[in-house]
């Protein structure tokens, strides 16, 4: 938790930290696009490093080490952040640090998975989403007061010190966790495979949606005559709400099964992610990002549980397609936002991601079955 409170701060305040800096390469690049830079390279290095680490973390049956290195680069970062005025040496300090979080989100997610049954793992991953959207949420709110009290020297030391605390907390009070499950042949059947591509494209589609607001912070800021703190509200709005939704959708999805509760989330995202471009007011957006949180955890939490109970042993490199997916929605969101809004219309790109979502929930209802429906379905 401490540490997404520190991600949900630099999520939220590099958008607008950026607006001052001096660039040697991006001199002449809109603001918004910048914006979508940052967003992207932390993505793209976290989506493209999660399944090697995976690998390599499951073939060596160890996740405690990778959750650490991966704590200690994102402290060490953070505290670097404050001393960094060039936006070019910005952009190379968030690919690293995106490398940094790529070690830690498979290993968790396999530590997560081995403390939990099937049974119970709607409501397990619900409660590990929950922890860190609570962090994450409250982040954007944390940022933006530390920011417009204290500056943003001061708000990147924080995000360091709240990397250093989960540093020591995990090192002293997290043991080390294995595959329980042996298993000699781990290949996934076709259909499971299938099922993986759908659920990853599902997840992608998702983070896009939610992902596209951070690089219009800045022109959010100016189109709506708000501040920092209004706009953290709003970007906190969608993870407090999503939070509060978590383990009840979780609950729920080991009950009545996940497919139905993702097509859900998924149809609710597609006006809201539409409303997002036709916004007058921050109290419009405050109200449509609580409801994408609504939509978020209709979406996440099973699919998570699904792909778990898709996965079998090695957890970690095999749900990391799905976390790697999520990673890259989330760079490629504020990306595509950015240049399309920066070069042919505000509104554009938001219809672009309503019709992504379209997609993604055709294929899940075409192409998706419960775990139950498999006959080759041995999978702990």
């Amino acid at each position: 938790m401490f540490k997404d409170l520190g991600t949900g701060m630099l999520a939220f305040l590099l958008p607008l930290y950026i607006v001052g800096l001096d660039s040697n390469i991006f001199s002449d690049t809109p603001i918004v696009v910048k914006a979508g830079i940052i967003a992207t390279v932390f993505g793209i290095s976290n989506a493209l490093s999660q399944p090697f680490l995976a690998r390599l973390s499951d073939s060596l049956d160890r996740r405690k080490p990778f959750v650490i290195a991966g704590m200690l680069g994102f402290t060490l970062i953070s505290f670097i952040y404050a001393n960094t005025h060039n936006f070019d040496e910005l952009v190379l300090l968030r690919m690293v640090q995106g490398i940094t979080v790529g070690a830690t989100v498979p290993a968790i997610v396999a530590m997560v998975t081995h403390m939990s049954s099937a049974s119970t793992r709607g409501v397990a991953i619900g409660i590990y989403s929950t922890v860190r959207g609570f962090g994450f949420g409250l982040g954007s709110v944390t940022g933006g007061i530390v920011a417009s009290y204290y500056g943003f020297a001061t708000a990147f030391y924080v995000c360091a010190l709240l990397g250093l605390a989960s540093l020591i907390l995990i090192s002293f009070f997290v043991s080390e966790t294995h595959d329980t499950v042996i298993e000699k042949k781990n290949v996934p059947s076709v259909g499971h495979s299938l099922q993986f591509t759908i659920l990853s494209i599902a997840m992608f589609m998702m983070m896009a949606g939610i992902m596209i607001i951070f690089a219009f912070l800045p022109e959010y800021e100016t189109r709506l005559n708000t501040g920092a703190i209004s706009l953290s509200i709003a970007v906190s709005a969608y993870v407090i709400v999503r939070v509060l939704f978590q383990v009840p959708v979780g609950f729920i999805s080991d009950r009545l099964g996940r497919k139905r509760i993702i097509a859900m989330g998924l149809l609710l995202n597609i006006p809201i992610v539409i409303g997002l471009g036709h916004v007058d007011n921050v109290t419009q957006l405050i109200i449509l990002r609580a409801l994408q949180g609504i939509s978020m955890a209709a979406v996440e939490t099973p699919v998570m549980a699904l792909a778990v109970d898709l996965a079998g042993p090695a957890v970690s490199s095999r749900v990391s397609s799905i976390t790697a997916s999520q990673a890259a929605g989330m760079a490629l969101g504020p990306i595509m936002g950015g240049l399309l809004a920066g070069y042919i219309s505000f509104e554009m790109p938001f219809y672009l991601c309503a019709i992504m979502l379209m997609v993604s929930l055709i294929l899940l209802i075409v192409f998706i079955r419960e775990p139950g429906s498999f006959d080759n379905k041995n999978y702990a």
